[in-house]
């Protein structure tokens, strides 16, 4: 169980106080914009990890994730739209078999 304190989110390693830390990398801010997890960084053991902010809305959650289905949806259709034409496409020289002469 998480406590709270007035400076922040205790260490969930020493128990010490916590603050914010920078996103390092694209995969950290995706993950930042798309979560209500955040990252921190403790004062004490130097510990960086992820955490949920107790301060996300339910409603900014929720349109994260709705945006986050849909574009997996979006991703998955347009993934399986070119597997279908690349396997279910008419084979090389379909229709253009050439005529024998006798």
């Amino acid at each position: 169980m998480k406590e709270y304190t007035l400076a922040g989110i205790l260490c969930p390693q020493c128990g010490g106080r916590t603050h914010r830390s920078h996103s390092r990398g694209f995969n950290e801010r995706l993950a930042k914009a798309l979560t209500s997890y955040k990252t921190y960084r403790c004062r004490e053991c130097a510990w960086r990890g992820w955490l949920r902010n107790s301060g996300a809305s339910k409603r900014r959650y929720a349109l994260r994730t709705i945006i986050s289905v849909l574009v997996t949806l979006l991703v998955t259709t347009l993934f399986a739209m070119y597997v279908i034409e690349k396997l279910g496409g008419p084979a090389p020289n379909a229709g253009f078999e050439q005529q024998q002469t006798p």
